[in-house]
């Protein structure tokens, strides 16, 4: 029969957990209070973890833990015994995103298998190869891959020995997971600590030069849900481990429907039969959460079959459109379009942005037509109204008998019946070994034949276990009471479930810290980045230490480190490589595995590595001899990694953006073509929120945006605190900024580290600054619960 892969879904409560095992998830995945995705999910504390890695495996369901946030030096000698709780208790794996969590465990709990967040980016061959060499055994890819490239990425996992893990329904990030710094800069949640705002759930205007763009709906960072539910067949064929459904912080009742529905679908194409998607199903699916569906990047949505620009909650579903108003008797006409509600089902009627909802109290009058129906409705709905079905009792019904299942047998066993040296009637598989409490007897009138031995043995109701094989090593011609085979198959069952939920024995290691030492004091290099071939040569002119260029072309005189895009998908990897000049200085990466692939010519590390802890920086330093630190770090938090970090002989050089607009978020949709169709991006692109705040929006050649903050980070007033922190490396970002203002920024800057009063350079800094100044999150960090 055709294998499926395996079924995971969300537990974001021990309700949730039950849901996902009564609905027949393979496995689940979990967080707990702390290092958690997820901060705003109930979660689970010690005690409830170990009672549900219990009653996971107890029905024979997997549990992976969530600790995929970014950490600081100060957390991880909690974080490593954190680590060692989970492998103790027993956990199938643990999902990280952060190089000093990986490396960390990779040390005290060598046996625990790690799988990479989707968070660590992973879109590209070596993105799998540094995983492999890394200790992964599991990379949840990047949603942003389409399934071509899931099938090419999917032969090198295959020889390192890496499993994929793909996402199948849910909610989607707008961005890149783990490059988004929105929520981050605007109200110091960060998504990287798990308490992302959903900033791309708010409303924006578009504008291009300036001027404001009309657009259909006000929501352009906002996409639909994915549901993969109709394309089961391709992801079957498709080189995927597991499917994964999004949704920790949804109900028992949503994670029950969802599961359930891709549960019967995988089941039916398991079994060899065709699989075909139900009407029925998908309107389940849609009833339990949705805000517009999408097949999503992996089957080639783009554009607004990807973003729902005009409503960023849950949607319900559409039923149709009044057609038809009867006053004196207080009923409409609705336009079939859609599934037909029922007694009891939530409704609401919009028109020109006014809702008016109730509570459907009598079923529908379907006209001999079959093209509509009637049904009561407040005095103030008028012909034209759309109808939305937000509530469907018939949902609400299939979920509560889920949830009230028993948890069905699903760990197969392999067994052997026979009778021992003794006489005794035996069952030996699954690491248990169990015989007869008597021996068999010589049958007086009618033996116990072996079929119905075998009968009796398969009887595994109310346990985990599916009997999957038998050899039998009985000639069916002696006699052994029924009572007593029971008992026999009920130790064999209860030796099984005792190995089941039994903790694997693995190695723990205590945790050593390097500590600390004095960094070395050295003046700070001024690094200055740009996109303009007549800024780099500028910034070398004016004095600048380093010129990082994004770009491929040749700046002849000028030594210059390129900058690698952030994002390179597997298309994109080989050819761009292959432009870099060969009289480069240093290429500047920003993907796990890219060092790796480059040869000959020093690296450097972007900020898009999102280094926040020095175990990290020195997993990045082995191959680049600059690394930049997460601008999400406070100024005390510098401070500190770089006094860790001086306690490794030769740490690589730590580089601080000081200066510049922040890149906080980079997405495979291009903003402008979903709202206008593809076009020009010569335009100069922005937008701006309710509260008037500017982010301008640069698209690139592979059709992504990027989104920048409103206001330019500056720090000039604490250069000296770097300097002494010692920080090699202060850098300004002049992308999109001209020749000028690169010059200026260097001259200011300059003056600055030679002791000239940083306020009065501040204040000339806001002269030419884009949308004025802050220091972000240098002075407070990021919020930390």
């Amino acid at each position: 029969m055709p294998s499926v892969p395996e079924l995971l879904a969300p537990a974001g409560s021990p309700e949730a957990l039950k849901a996902a095992v009564a609905a027949g998830a393979d496995a689940v995945y979990l967080g707990g209070k702390a290092f958690g995705a997820r901060r705003y999910a109930a979660n689970f504390d010690r005690a409830e973890l170990s009672q549900a890695v219990l009653y996971a495996h107890t029905n024979g369901v997997k549990v992976y833990v969530t600790v995929n946030t970014l950490a600081t030096d100060d957390e991880l000698p909690g974080i490593a015994e954190y680590l060692t709780f989970l492998s103790e208790t027993g956990v199938d794996a643990v999902l990280v995103q952060d190089q000093g969590i990986l490396s960390i465990a990779r040390e005290v709990v060598p046996d625990l298998p790690l799988h990479a967040s989707t968070q660590m980016t992973i879109h590209n061959t070596a993105g799998i190869r540094f995983a492999a060499e890394h200790g992964i055994s599991r990379v949840v890819l990047a949603r942003e891959l389409p399934l071509e490239d899931v099938a090419a990425i999917g032969g090198v996992a295959k020889e390192y020995g890496i499993e994929l893990e793909v996402f199948c329904h849910g909610a989607i990030c707008y961005a890149y997971s783990g490059q988004c710094l929105l929520s981050s800069v605007i109200g110091g949640r960060s998504g990287n600590r798990g308490m992302c705002a959903q900033p791309c759930r708010k409303p924006y205007t578009l504008l291009a030069d300036g001027d404001i763009v009309p657009t259909q709906g006000n929501y352009p960072l906002s996409p639909r849900d994915l549901c993969l539910y109709p394309y089961l067949k391709e992801l079957c064929a498709a080189p995927v481990a597991a499917l994964k459904i999004e949704g920790r912080m949804k109900t028992p009742e949503y994670v029950a429907i969802v599961t359930d529905a891709y549960r019967r679908a995988l089941d039916t194409i398991a079994a060899g039969n065709d699989f075909e998607p139900e009407q029925e199903t998908m309107e389940d699916l849609a009833f339990a959460f949705n805000r517009g569906f999408t097949k999503g990047y992996l089957m080639g949505d783009r554009g607004t079959t990807l973003i729902n620009t005009k409503k960023p909650d849950n949607r319900g579903v559409y039923a149709g459109v009044v057609s038809g108003v009867d006053d004196r008797r207080g009923k409409v006409i609705v336009k079939i379009d859609g599934p037909i509600p029922d007694t009891g089902d939530g409704l609401v009627f919009r028109l020109a942005g006014r809702e008016t909802g109730f509570a459907l109290n009598k079923e529908p009058y379907l006209f001999p037509e079959g093209d509509a129906y009637k049904i009561p409705a407040p005095q103030e709905v008028l012909v034209g109204s759309e109808l939305w079905i937000t509530r469907r009792m018939k949902t609400e019904r299939k979920a509560a008998a889920i949830l009230s299942r028993q948890p069905q047998g699903k760990i197969p066993l392999d067994i052997t019946v026979g009778v021992n040296e003794n006489g005794h009637l035996a069952i030996i598989g699954h690491g248990a070994a169990v015989v007869s409490e008597t021996p068999l007897q010589d049958a007086q009138t009618r033996p116990v034949t072996a079929e119905a031995l075998e009968a009796q043995i398969r009887k595994t109701g109310g346990t985990p276990f599916v009997i999957r094989s038998i050899s039998m090593n009985y000639d069916g011609t002696k006699f052994l009471p029924m009572g007593a085979i029971n008992d026999l198959r009920r130790r064999f069952l209860a030796a099984c479930s005792d190995a089941v939920t039994a903790p694997p024995v693995r190695t723990h290691r205590p945790f050593v810290s390097k500590g600390t030492a004095v960094p070395e004091q050295t003046e700070p290099v001024i690094q200055i980045y740009t996109d303009s071939i007549v800024a780099a040569k500028a910034a070398h002119s004016a004095g600048a230490g380093q010129v990082v260029y994004e770009g491929t072309e040749e700046i002849y005189d000028t030594p210059v480190i390129y900058k690698l895009p952030r994002i390179l998908h597997e298309e994109e990897l080989a050819k761009t490589l292959a432009k870099l000049p060969a009289s480069a200085a240093g290429i500047m990466v920003d993907g796990a595995g890219i060092a790796e692939e480059i040869k000959g010519i020093p690296k450097y590390g972007g900020s898009g590595l999102n280094i926040t802890n020095a175990r990290s920086a020195i997993v990045y330093g082995k191959t680049c001899r600059q690394i930049c630190l997460s601008p999400e770090l406070s100024g005390k938090q510098i401070k500190s990694l770089i006094e860790h970090l001086a306690a490794y002989t030769r740490p690589p050089k730590t580089e601080v953006i000081v200066q510049g607009s922040l890149e906080v978020m980079i997405t495979r949709n291009c903003i402008p073509a979903t709202a206008l169709g593809c076009r020009s991006c010569n335009q100069s692109w922005a937008l701006k929120d309710a509260t008037d705040r500017i982010f301008r929006v640069r698209t690139d050649p592979n059709c992504c945006s990027h989104i920048l903050n409103a206001a330019e980070i500056c720090l000039i007033e604490h250069i000296g605190a770097l300097a002494r922190s010692g920080v090699s490396v202060i850098s300004i970002d002049a992308r999109g900024r001209s020749p000028e203002y690169v010059r200026r920024m260097i001259s200011l800057y300059t003056a600055a580290l030679e002791g000239e009063n940083p306020k009065e350079l501040k204040n000339q800094i806001r002269e030419i600054a884009s949308g004025g100044v802050t220091a972000a999150h240098y002075l407070r960090g990021v919020e930390t619960s």
